[in-house]
């Protein structure tokens, strides 16, 4: 079973993920932060920053207390999930909120994947750049 999203590769070096199934439709917490788009899950274990109406909060996964604006994603719907060249995570949903995950340092920040799979498990197709 394909991981429920394609990968496109961006002509400034970043990677599009294009999801089968935009809508937010699981929010998990435990020793990371996940977000669930269909077969598609976004996962995040270090801090990061979530813009919601404008005002900008630095979240922590270890840190459950500081998670409470993710609750504003829901309901929602990704518009853009991409990396950057750099490797920072971002993603743009369609009522405006906006998530940005650094990219990696000495271990992985984030990861994108299809639901349930092992990571070694994950590939998505490719298809061309954007012209």
């Amino acid at each position: 079973m394909p991981p429920g999203h394609r990968l496109r590769y961006l002509p400034d070096g970043g990677l599009e993920f294009l999801l089968e199934e935009p809508v937010l439709d699981c929010l998990l917490v435990g020793d990371q932060v996940t977000l669930r788009f269909g077969r598609t899950e976004v996962m995040l274990s270090d801090p990061f920053d979530l813009e919601v109406d404008g005002v900008g909060h630095h979240l922590d996964p270890r840190r459950p207390m500081t998670l409470a604006p993710l609750l504003d994603t829901i309901p929602g719907a990704a518009r853009w999930l991409w990396a950057s060249p750099d490797g920072a995570l971002n993603l743009v949903f369609m009522q405006g909120q906006r998530l940005a995950a650094p990219g990696p340092t000495v271990r992985n920040t984030w990861s994108v994947v299809g639901a349930g799979a092992p990571v070694a498990e994950t590939a998505a197709s490719v298809v061309d750049p954007v012209e």
